[in-house]
């Protein structure tokens, strides 16, 4: 069930009919020459299957034209982990820095926290992928659900290896349709942002909390949030899985909470 959660984007919005573009921009080559990610140019592009790829230089693009399997990620620039869950391995979005390289090879994760969950045991969850990737590499690439839910970090609606219609909440803060921080040192009044906040996006991608499986609560203070049964009841359900986790400082330092959930559409 954890696979449910995982996933931010091997391709970011395409212009018409043209290839999209992966991993949002980034330099393959970059991962393992520099160490570290770096935003390629739109001067530097190479097409390789069926996608935009860019680059920092012009000697990064003539590397990877001459060995492209040897630069680009793994799973299509796709969520090493999302691809790695049996029955609910799926295509979705990847945070460019969230990367590994293990063997030779570029991995790239939903963002950092499921990059270290994934990490754990890499080995193993890169032996699934590879299998379920026989089937997950057919499937259609995950629709971003648009408002009223936030562009960043994305929501996703995706199919799953078998056959399931999965809408993936990025991570929601207390940030209100203005962008303005609400409930400032009030974890109540974050609950109940970040719970509207859910719903919207739930309810863009064709999802109600009654669907949610899965849920991943970031927080500044666990004792303090698991006070308020109601509130977590009444936003997110009562999923099969649940998981808290102490996150001294999240994003922002006004942030009390982040909330990630994952709904199977019945």
């Amino acid at each position: 069930m954890l696979g449910l959660i995982f996933a931010l984007s091997p391709a970011a919005g395409a212009r018409g009919d043209e290839p999209k573009l992966s991993i949002s921009g980034y330099d393959p080559v970059a991962y393992f020459t520099d160490g570290r990610p770096v935003q390629g140019k739109a001067d530097y592009e190479y097409l390789w299957h069926k996608l935009r790829w860019r680059f920092a230089s012009s000697e990064h693009r003539e590397l990877f034209s001459k060995d492209p399997a040897r630069y680009a990620p793994q799973f299509d620039g796709y969520c090493a982990m999302a691809a790695s869950v049996d029955s609910a391995a799926h295509k979705d979005t990847v945070d460019p820095s969230a990367w590994a390289i293990v063997d030779g090879k570029l991995y790239l994760v939903h963002n950092k926290y499921w990059l270290a969950k994934w990490r754990e045991k890499a080995k193993e969850n890169i032996k699934k992928a590879d299998v379920d990737w026989k089937v997950v590499g057919n499937l259609p690439p995950p629709e971003t659900v648009g408002p009223p839910c936030a562009a960043s970090p994305p929501t996703t609606s995706v199919v799953s290896k078998d056959g399931r219609h999965l809408v993936m909440v990025g991570a929601q803060t207390s940030r209100d349709a203005a962008g303005d921080l609400v409930g400032k040192g009030d974890m109540r009044a974050q609950i109940e942002q970040v719970g509207k906040n859910v719903d919207a996006c739930l309810q863009a991608g064709g999802a109600t909390v009654k669907d949610i499986v899965f849920t991943l609560n970031q927080v500044t203070d666990p004792a303090e949030f698991s006070k308020h049964t109601e509130l977590l009841q009444r936003y997110f359900g009562s999923p099969p899985e649940s998981t808290t986790v102490l996150t001294p400082q999240l994003s922002d330092a006004g942030y009390l909470l982040q909330v990630e959930a994952a709904a199977v559409i019945k």
